[in-house]
């Protein structure tokens, strides 16, 4: 590619999350950075079928059909001498990459849920405050019933109502205790203060 030839590139990120976090967008730049010079840059886009030069051939799209509808448009750095059949090569092991990854995650969660039971990210509602009474009361109703932290919350009052201690020095207190979350996971401050609701 000639050096004075002005450059659009196209990044594309599979979730927004990962174009919020900037997951996998660096290393794109990084490919891009090694074939062409900021200076021949004139504009990035992301997420877009807008770009005329593309960091990995796989970033191009999510199937082999679409890739193949704006072949006529595209550079690649990691293939800049692509013909029609390697675009097809390439997208195809693309395509085949991303149902695998797709049948083990399925698979992990299959796993998961024989191991622990019935399992879910809290529901939008419950993190907004908008869950409905009955279903808060009986989450809260569980968590009072496990005797781990029936016996860590009454380490907490302790600790809090005669020692007079803040929430982090509970949390540090619990953790050497040998409590766990229910989770498994050490106590914080916000933690600690739960156990006395």
């Amino acid at each position: 590619m000639e050096e004075s030839k002005p450059i659009v590139v196209y990044y594309r990120v599979s979730t927004k999350k990962q174009g919020e976090s900037g997951l996998g967008l660096e290393a794109q730049r990084i490919y891009v950075q090694h074939f062409y010079s900021d200076s021949n840059i004139i504009a990035e886009f992301t997420e877009k079928v807008s770009g005329k030069v593309v960091a990995k051939i796989d970033r191009l799209s999510l199937n082999t059909e679409q890739a193949l509808a704006i072949y006529a448009q595209l550079e690649s750095c990691d293939i800049p001498n692509l013909d029609k059949f390697t675009l097809t090569l390439f997208m195809a092991i693309a395509d085949r990459e991303r149902e695998l990854i797709s049948v083990r995650t399925k698979a992990a969660l299959d796993e998961k849920r024989k191991r622990v039971g019935e399992w879910r990210l809290p529901s939008e509602a419950f993190v907004r405050g908008t869950a409905s009474p009955a279903g808060v009361a009986a989450i809260r109703e569980k968590a009072q019933a496990n005797e781990n932290n029936r016996k860590a919350a009454a380490l907490v009052r302790s600790l809090r109502v005669f020692q007079g201690l803040t929430w982090r020095q509970i949390a540090e207190e619990l953790n050497r205790s040998g409590f766990k979350t229910s989770k498994g996971s050490k106590f914080q401050a916000t933690q600690a203060t739960r156990l006395c609701k």
